[in-house]
This record gives structure tokens, sequence and C-alpha cells, in this order.
């Protein structure tokens, strides 16, 4: 069963006793993750190839996408720049294959699982929290599957991806801003609550 998270309210601030099951926003770090990020030109088809072959998932080469398998999420952050996502444990592997693939070409591949998380988010309400500290629009006519942008939530840097049609979005957090982000993210869902996902 999910928890329900303790809050600590400010001064002043009221907050439900309990989150409800319909209202509550449920959230978690997918911590653990490996997270890589590649640097490759998108204008070398052999290279492209040799990066699918090592992943077995194409690179998204169009501004603001993401493309995601049963093991793998690519993040595309710039025009030669991604995050590569993959299971828990994995950063090492991913690592290896990605350097082996592109070996003799111009790149850089570095794991950064140690300064990124993922933070998982969901329910009814996921819209309308991100939109209190985020100013993108995340309407389904705007941003939906397959979509990823850079962008901010208050004041901590983030890239955000839609990962299922629930709605589930999933944030990618400096790990020095996790406490500063949960906070805030608290504040946001005063309302409904927060109930706290667990990953294994």
């Amino acid at each position: 069963m999910p928890d329900i998270l303790q809050r600590t309210a400010p001064a002043g601030a009221t907050f439900p006793s309990t989150a409800t099951k319909s209202a509550a926003l449920s959230a978690g770090w997918r911590d653990g993750l490996a997270l890589v990020n590649l640097r490759v030109s998108a204008d070398d088809a052999q290279v492209l190839a040799r990066v699918s072959a090592a992943l077995g998932l194409e690179l998204p080469t169009q501004a603001c996408t993401s493309r995601a398998d049963a093991v793998h999420r690519i993040v595309w952050a710039g025009p030669d720049d991604w995050f590569v996502i993959g299971p828990k444990d994995e950063a090492e592997s991913i690592f290896g294959r990605l350097s082996a693939a592109l070996a003799g070409s111009h790149h850089a591949v570095t794991d950064v699982s140690s300064g990124y998380t993922v933070l998982s988010l969901a329910g009814a309400s996921v819209r309308e929290v991100l939109a209190q500290g985020c100013p993108l629009d995340l309407h389904p006519r705007a941003f939906g599957l397959g979509q990823s942008a850079g962008s901010h939530f208050f004041k901590a840097s983030v890239w955000l991806w839609q990962s299922d049609e629930a709605p589930t979005f999933e944030l990618l957090v400096r790990r020095s801003f996790m406490g500063y982000v949960w906070l805030m993210l608290e504040r946001c869902s005063a309302e409904g609550g927060v109930v706290t996902r667990r990953f294994v």
C-alpha cells in the first residue's frame, strides 16, 4: 500500500489531515536509475546507427522529443546532446556499450547518475500541480507522449516528459535540488495531498 506523506506545515498553513485516492498526487523518486549523458553529432547516419545498435533504440533527433522502450529512455537535450536513462545499476554497461560503439568518432559519454535522479508524478491533478511552478503549456493538445522539454519547477531546473496516458510525468532533477523540489511539490498539492510511490 502507498504511504501518505507526512508533511510539515509552514506557520499559518492548513492542510487536510488525509489524502484521498481521488485527489492525491502520486509521487516518488526513481532513485538509482542509470543516467548517461551522450554528446555526438546527429548529422552522421553511421554514428546514429551504431548508437541505435548499442542501445536497441534510435536516438530522437527532433528537438524536444524523447523515445523509450521497455529498457531505456532517451531524452533529447540539444542538437548533439542526449540523456540515456536505463535500469538501476546499468550505468557502467550503458557507458561501455556506447563508448565501444563510438570508438574512433568524435563523441563524449559521461556517467551522470550521481548527479541526477528522476521524479515520477501521476494523477488527475498532475498538470495543475506542475503548472504552479513550471511555465510550459502541458495541456494534452500542446504536450503529450513522445515530447520532452527543459524548463524549471519553481527555481529548480528540470527536464520533463510524459511517460504514459495516465497521465504520468517524469522530471529529471539534480540531486542537490531533491529536497527543494519535494518541498514545493508538497505545497502545490496541499489540497489533495501526496501519496508516495515505492519503486523496486
